[in-house]
């Protein structure tokens, strides 16, 4: 399922889930999104504080957070292809392995988990994950790693072993996710493997399930053309009717 900005407005314009309307809906939305593509959490609140909007960090991570969740639940479904992998993960000093099962059509991320370990155990869990998000028996991909044999016997797995090809598209995928990790240096956001899950799976659901670079092209243009707005509003270089008619363009977002 694809996650479009206007779903995003959507839920965030929800009473029943975000009953304060200090900020408006698009502009949470525009917060979210752009944390997702790099910013900090602090970084962001700073930019909403340019544009007049009151915000602080805690906020947008709330925002992140309680969104991230509700499009991150795992609904059963008739898979084909899957593959899995497995990678390292860096949790500050210490080494996590980060599982993920991707599937090969739609592109959806099936499944994740975070390990200390990668063994027999670990394996047989996560498989086990993957085949209750699934109403049938799909074809899943794997590489040659020994942990994956006796899991797949054991729960009767159909298994095809590839080290390229088809299971490419979870290889790029982990790419992805370890820029972004990559960008909060000596500060990722927890030791615990648990919340660390947590986080990668609230991310996948608001950035590879959505047409981010569209997105990324829209949120950017949307937040440079209100900040161009206001900073004319306070240096009164035009006519205010000019203004008002400008601002009427963002109505149907502001709302």
């Amino acid at each position: 399922m694809k996650i479009s900005l206007d779903h995003l407005v959507a839920i965030f314009s929800d009473r029943n889930l975000f009953p304060r309307r200090r900020t408006p809906p698009l502009i949470k939305a525009l917060a979210v999104k752009t944390y997702v593509e790099g910013l900090s959490f602090r970084r962001v609140a700073n930019v909403l504080s340019e544009l007049g909007f009151k915000a602080s960090y805690e906020a947008v991570r709330d925002w992140f957070h309680t969104v991230g969740e509700l499009l991150s639940k795992t609904i059963k479904h008739r898979r084909g292809f899957i593959a899995i992998d497995e990678t390292v993960v860096w949790n500050l000093v210490k080494r996590a392995y980060l599982w993920a099962a991707r599937e090969i059509r739609s592109g959806d991320v099936v499944a994740i988990q975070v390990s200390r370990g990668r063994g027999i155990a670990e394996c047989l869990r996560f498989m086990e994950i993957v085949k209750d998000s699934c109403v049938n028996k799909p074809t899943i991909y794997t590489d040659r790693g020994p942990w994956y044999d006796w899991p797949m016997a054991f729960l009767k797995l159909r298994r095809r072993r590839k080290t390229f090809g088809r299971r490419n598209s979870i290889e790029s995928w982990f790419s992805k996710l370890k820029r972004r990790i990559r960008q909060f240096n000596v500060c990722f956001p927890t030791y615990s493997p648990r919340v660390l899950e947590s986080w990668i799976r609230v991310w996948v659901a608001l950035s590879w399930q959505s047409p981010l670079d569209e997105i990324s092209e829209l949120s950017h243009f949307l937040l440079s053309r209100i900040i161009f707005l206001r900073r004319l509003e306070a240096t009164s270089v035009l006519q205010p009717h000019w203004l008002k008619n400008q601002y009427e363009a963002f109505s149907r977002y502001l709302a």
